[in-house]
């Protein structure tokens, strides 16, 4: 899971997590070997953000084009499911930040905590922040009351297990810091239809694997049961 628009009022604040099921370890380990070849292109040596990418991973809005393309190509080739939750901060005006980041981490993991109900476990890596130290040990149980709430507090949940991670610990967060980089871009773009437009045609790339994109102010915008194309 990561957040983005965060500290950028004029972007939307975005919640989101990318969901890899039984291959997940197989998709790490094509993340890193493909990490592992990109930094060793000489061509990028002693370009800024390429040294940003040596030590810290993928990041959409730090990698240049000879990075995004080929981590895109990837992510075109690997089957994943997208869940995210946003906002334009219009129906929160006296919350903090922070208090609405919690607020929609809660939201979602408790949605998916009911979707995956019947497992045995359920486990979600959140890309370390500054922001998110003090958040997350409060997140296990909120995310329960949450999920009972909604749920029913008879209701059989699996314990979440969440715990902080870095991009270089955990690349496959990147996925979702990619395809969020592409729905706040759209949305910047109030939503666009033009095929002209990239921020639309980044999106159609996207969509087909976004199985949930909600608005607290406009509702769901696309599902995978419900999808805009």
């Amino acid at each position: 899971m990561d957040e983005s628009g965060n500290g950028n009022p004029s972007q939307p604040l975005i919640v989101g997590a990318v969901e890899l099921g039984e291959d997940a370890e197989d998709i790490e380990e094509r993340i890193k070997d493909l990490h592992k070849r990109l930094v060793a292109r000489r061509s990028l040596t002693g370009f800024g953000s390429f040294e940003n990418f040596r030590k810290d991973g993928f990041h959409s809005s730090n990698d240049p084009t000879e990075i995004s393309v080929p981590f895109r190509e990837l992510m075109r080739n690997t089957f994943f499911r997208a869940y995210m939750v946003v906002t334009d901060r219009t129906s929160f005006p006296s919350n903090t930040e922070s208090e609405l980041i919690e607020f929609m981490y809660v939201k979602l993991l408790s949605d998916l905590l009911i979707r995956h109900r019947h497992e045995p476990n359920f486990l979600c890596y959140i890309e370390q922040s500054e922001e998110m130290t003090s958040i997350i040990r409060r997140l296990p149980d909120a995310v329960v009351r949450g999920a009972q709430k909604k749920a029913g507090r008879d209701t059989s949940l699996p314990q979440p297990d969440i715990s902080m991670v870095t991009k270089r610990d955990y690349m496959s967060t990147a996925i979702i810091d990619y395809v969020m980089a592409d729905v706040s871009r759209w949305l910047q773009k109030d939503r666009t239809d033009n095929p002209k437009d990239y921020a639309y045609r980044a999106f159609r790339e996207v969509e087909p694997s976004i199985s949930m994109l909600y608005s607290f102010e406009l509702g769901r915008i696309s599902s995978r049961k419900d999808p805009l194309h």
